[in-house]
């Protein structure tokens, strides 16, 4: 463990310690911190209980091992406005785990970065062929059933603006003409959801639900994405996890249908 040369060394071990904490995947032992660092086991554990009485890092579901505890959500939301994504994915991961493993589909959680649409968690299915969504993932708003989402409800303006910027096509399905877009995210707006049929990749189907915030304004999505055919029932079951998935996360964060204000 390297020390800067005017810094303080209990300052530092605690910093190396979060860092191995936020690094575990499922959680970190005492005897794992003290192996992995290289600190007298005694020092770790005073550290680990001076962390945890601050709510810095907390035990996984009360047992050995440690993860980062709430009160770095409270200090992230303090960064930037953007910073409440951290409170976001906290709030969504049980409600799309918990849908994920009623139909067996992933679930992708996604926010609008200017012309894109940003995969900021998934919700791994727990069968045995699961789609694997990758996190940080990226696409344009046009492409695909989140993006249609946000698109949908935009400003007319900046529909606009984004159509001047070109439609360029990722598949034979995608669609590229502006007024057939703008009809397009008419429908959705008139039917709270949207659909990916082939738009993006090949094979490759979704649907997606709005997730709003207090002032009405979408701030993510939820789809699941499926490839190939769905039957009837089993695309009213997926579309039925979307939509009340996307319901339960804009209400957990006290948000508003835009229609309802």
């Amino acid at each position: 463990m390297i020390e800067p040369k005017h810094g303080s060394p209990v300052v530092e071990k605690t910093a190396h310690l979060l860092q191995a904490v936020a690094d575990a995947k499922t959680g970190i032992s005492l005897g794992e911190l003290v192996a992995q660092l290289g600190v007298p086991r005694s020092t770790v554990y005073r550290i680990l209980n001076s962390l945890t009485a601050h709510g810095l890092v907390a035990r996984v579901k009360g047992g050995a091992s440690y993860e980062l505890g709430p009160k770095f959500v409270e200090l992230a939301r303090r960064i930037s406005p953007g910073a409440d994504r951290v409170t976001l994915i906290e709030i969504a991961r049980p409600i799309l785990t918990a849908a994920a493993e009623r139909i067996y589909e992933s679930f992708r959680l996604a926010a609008p970065e200017g012309d894109e649409m940003m995969t900021i968690f998934a919700a791994s299915s727990p069968g045995d062929y699961a789609l694997f969504i990758k996190v940080g993932g990226r696409s344009r708003k046009h492409v695909g059933a989140a993006g249609k989402l946000a698109l949908a409800y935009s400003d007319y303006n900046e529909v606009e603006v984004y159509c001047a910027g070109g439609l360029e096509a990722r598949t034979p399905y995608t669609i590229t003409d502006p007024e057939a877009l703008k009809e397009a995210l008419a429908d959705i707006r008139r039917n709270g959801i949207a659909e990916d049929n082939q738009e993006s990749n090949l094979g490759l189907r979704a649907f997606a639900a709005p997730v709003f915030d207090s002032g009405g304004h979408l701030v993510a999505t939820i789809s699941v994405p499926f490839i190939g055919e769905a039957t009837p029932d089993r695309a009213r079951s997926i579309k039925r996890e979307v939509v009340e998935g996307g319901a339960a996360l804009t209400k957990a964060i006290n948000g508003v249908h835009p229609l309802s204000k």
